[in-house]
């Protein structure tokens, strides 16, 4: 049976839905040595900025029931190193580019946008608006996180989205009370995707110390532990927008992936879980076309939002 696992985000076409999220792929060198890595509907290359981070101090991941805390920092070699050395080996691979993006600023985030798209560096742009373990904007905006401000969610999107043309996806954060309001934000913003979701805040604690495990005190929550809570937002948000959203949180197996796609999610992205199965998106991938050919479905695209009530 000849099944169509092709969708699109905005005007590029992905070869199938899965992705592998920001910050748990580096640049593909490592992971090619396990597998084709153009094989993958996209590849979401560790969030850039414009000048290198070296992120925060160790100990920054903590192992957790179910899941892992970091608080990494947005390390990253910055916009000219990834241009220059990293950008050449992805596209050799004819990979399908996803270039996450942190600013301080709109500005920043423009800058990197506008830089991204003329030389070339990606085939489409994801805002990070909502990691949990950097401080840089806390004062100047008064909330830790731009994602947190429906507001501030849609001028950062409407500034960028002025200044290029790739497709854009905004990421949003769980540490909100209603995941809908910024997502409208975004969509009005001019997005072409919403992404979710990022870590949940968390902390853990040693009792032997009384210290913190880690030492930003606080990081992101990831792994299976957060895959509910995932899967109720990308089911509250694409009932929401008339854009595609991109779902992420815990997703490990085949069965995970067709949760976050039967609530709603268009595409959706493998992170933590590759540090265990470097080879999970390749399952999953051979998973879902197993299951549209057991269910007798001809296009993945029949299965987006098919939850039924």
């Amino acid at each position: 049976m000849d099944i169509n696992l092709q969708v699109s985000i905005g005007n590029i076409t992905l070869k199938n839905p899965v992705i592998v999220a920001s910050g748990t792929f580096g640049y593909g060198e490592e992971y090619s040595e396990y597998f084709d890595i153009s094989q993958l509907g996209a590849v979401t290359v560790k969030s850039l900025t414009l000048r290198p981070r070296l992120g925060n101090s160790p100990p920054r991941i903590v192992e957790t029931p179910a899941g892992m805390l970091n608080a990494i920092g947005l390390q990253n070699v910055g916009i000219e190193t990834y241009l220059k050395e990293k950008l050449p080996f992805l596209r050799q691979k004819n990979c399908t580019i996803i270039a996450n993006i942190y600013g301080t600023s709109i500005d920043e985030y423009e800058q990197l946008a506008e830089r991204l798209e003329k030389e070339g560096g990606a085939d489409a742009i994801e805002m990070n608006l909502s990691c949990p373990n950097v401080h840089d904007a806390l004062n100047k905006y008064k909330c830790p996180l731009i994602a947190q401000s429906p507001e501030w969610v849609e001028k950062y999107t409407s500034a960028v989205r002025s200044k290029v043309k790739l497709p854009l996806i905004v990421k949003l954060t769980p540490n909100v009370t209603d995941i809908t309001e910024p997502a409208l934000s975004a969509e009005k913003g001019g997005a072409d995707a919403i992404s979710i979701i990022n870590t949940l805040l968390g902390m853990s604690v040693n009792p032997d110390t009384c210290k913190p495990r880690l030492k930003n005190v606080v990081g992101g929550l990831s792994g299976p532990a957060i895959r509910p809570i995932a899967v109720k937002m990308v089911w509250d948000v694409s009932r929401t927008v008339k854009i595609p959203v991109v779902g992420m949180g815990g997703i490990c197996y085949t069965s995970d992936a067709l949760e976050f796609i039967i609530a709603g999610a268009k595409a959706i992205a493998v992170g933590s879980y590759l540090f265990r199965d470097p080879l999970a998106p390749m399952r999953i991938i051979q998973g879902l076309q197993d299951y549209c050919i057991s269910k007798n479905i001809d296009d993945i695209n029949k299965l987006v939002g098919s939850i039924i009530i």
